[in-house]
């Protein structure tokens, strides 16, 4: 593999690193006394208001899908990306130098924005820059980088315990802001993608970048590699309209319903899983079984190791190893078996029960459960929803894909307060449910996409291929060929 790609890959996937501690730090902030009695007064109770600061991330990501959708074939998937990095920063000020709840909701929303443009626009990047061959192991390194985020922003909820005041939750809450700068940083180094490139007709830098992400690869293969994603391009524009209007409404077209729907299902059965809902709501649920204040904080950090260790696990042993229908359908039957055992422990042990044995169990298979998820789903929700769409829709499809994923998210943070509150252990039979849904569909209807180019995927679903197979495309006498010695002067314009 070029280390090349891995290095910008390892840059804009800290795009993940940004999600996973915005993501996770609500938890923790919800578990801090002092934060509960500030926002909602002497009570330190608001269900609803606890529900809004957690829902309203979640619609500003539906919204930061719309952006993105537009912004990433107009100005790039590269300066998408800067922009959502410097919204991540302006919302995480707002919460940290929050005074009231509605200040608090408004960092949240430019929070949740900008991790609506990462999550539609990061898996899109790194994909159009990665071979075939190592492209599940690449587009993972964002849910690496996610499980990271997350087991970060874990341990800085726990060290919070240690402040005095509200620095408890507010020193947590700022240390949102220096992975956001990075990011933004981090992409005045990296290039534009060069299917980009092709679709802006800079043919040039196209094969500029091209061979500085391939350029360990044969002169036949950089030849190859661009004759197919030019021809590719170009027929896919063939008396097309790419207005973004339209390009939303093909979406819906018979042609590629199949693939939008496909796209939505995976990220909207990721929220399904029960993950979100056990991520955002430790603190409650440690409660339920008598573990409150440090103690919860200190289990949640623990809580973040499993799924950096499951994401390892999945670099390692499972991406572009297996196949994706394997990964996933196995995957959903491992979160259905862990989800039932936690279920019949709450049930057995309900709270207050004498028996520290049940209490600590339940804990015990909610860490395998987060294992499982990070190495069965953690990466692969991303890598598959980005390979299923062509170039002139692929922004837009994954944005849709996110913005179900969003209103996913919205709905089981406004109602699993109040179903941990009035049905308790029963609130797990749902998650129990989608995931054996979830399994039953990936096993008899999903295509199989290890080891295709992004051009050949379209195969799958009855599109044309412009050329032939990636390694047997003939670019000789093509004009455009590529020439390593060509592309040299215009390396400093990507």
């Amino acid at each position: 593999m070029n280390s090349y790609v891995l290095l910008i890959a390892l840059v804009v996937a800290s795009g993940g690193f940004v999600f996973g501690v915005d993501s996770g730090i609500i938890a923790t902030t919800l578990g801090h006394k002092t934060f509960a009695v500030y926002m909602y007064g002497p009570s330190a109770k608001n269900a609803s208001l606890t529900g809004a600061i957690v829902s309203v991330y979640n619609a500003g990501q539906a919204v930061g899908t719309f952006i993105t959708g537009y912004s990433a074939d107009k100005f790039s998937r590269r300066w998408t990306i800067c922009a959502a990095g410097m919204i991540a920063t302006f919302g995480a000020a707002l919460q940290t130098a929050a005074q009231n709840v509605g200040m608090m909701i408004a960092g949240r929303f430019l929070a949740g924005l900008a991790c609506g443009m990462i999550l539609s626009v990061v898996p899109v990047y790194i994909a159009e820059v990665s071979p075939p061959k190592n492209r599940g192991l690449i587009v993972g390194l964002q849910g690496m980088m996610i499980s990271i985020g997350f087991m970060a922003a874990n341990w800085i909820g726990y060290a919070g315990g240690f402040a005095s005041g509200n620095s408890q939750w507010r020193i947590p809450l700022a240390m949102q802001m220096p992975g956001a700068i990075l990011l933004s940083i981090g992409c005045f180094f990296i290039p534009y993608t060069p299917r980009w490139l092709v679709g802006k007709e800079r043919y040039d830098e196209a094969r500029a970048v091209i061979v500085r992400l391939h350029g360990d690869s044969s002169e036949v293969f950089l030849a190859q590699e661009f004759t197919q994603i030019h021809d590719q391009i170009l027929l896919e524009r063939e008396g097309r309209n790419t207005n973004a209007l339209i390009s939303i409404k093909t979406l819906f077209s018979r042609r590629y319903i199949r693939r939008t729907a496909t796209a939505c299902f995976i990220l909207m059965m990721g929220q399904l899983s029960g993950s979100t809902v056990i991520q955002n709501y430790q603190s409650i649920f440690y409660a339920s079984v008598g573990y409150t204040g440090r103690t919860s904080l200190l289990i949640s950090g623990i809580y973040g190791f499993m799924g950096v260790f499951g994401q390892i696990a999945y670099l390692c042993f499972v991406a572009d190893k297996w196949l994706r229908t394997r990964t996933l359908w196995i995957g959903s039957a491992f979160l259905c078996i862990m989800i039932s055992i936690i279920m019949a422990l709450s049930a057995e042990f309900p709270a207050g029960t004498k028996d520290p044995s049940g209490p600590r169990a339940a804990i015990a298979f909610i860490f395998i459960y987060s294992f499982g998820y990070a190495l069965f789903f953690n990466a692969m929700v991303w890598v598959v929803p980005v390979e299923l769409f062509p170039f002139f829709l692929r922004s837009k499809g994954l944005g849709l894909g996110v913005f179900s994923k969003a209103v996913v998210a919205i709905v089981l943070a406004q109602i699993t307060p109040i179903a941990i509150q009035h049905v308790g252990w029963k609130y797990y039979s749902l998650f129990i449910a989608s995931n054996f849904v979830a399994g039953f569909i990936y096993y008899f209807f999903l295509p199989e996409t290890k080891g295709k180019s992004l051009e050949e995927i379209a195969e799958l679903f009855g599109d044309a291929l412009a050329t032939e197979q990636l390694e047997d495309i003939d670019t000789s006498g093509k004009e455009g060929t590529m020439v390593r010695g060509e592309a040299k002067h215009v390396e400093s314009a990507v």
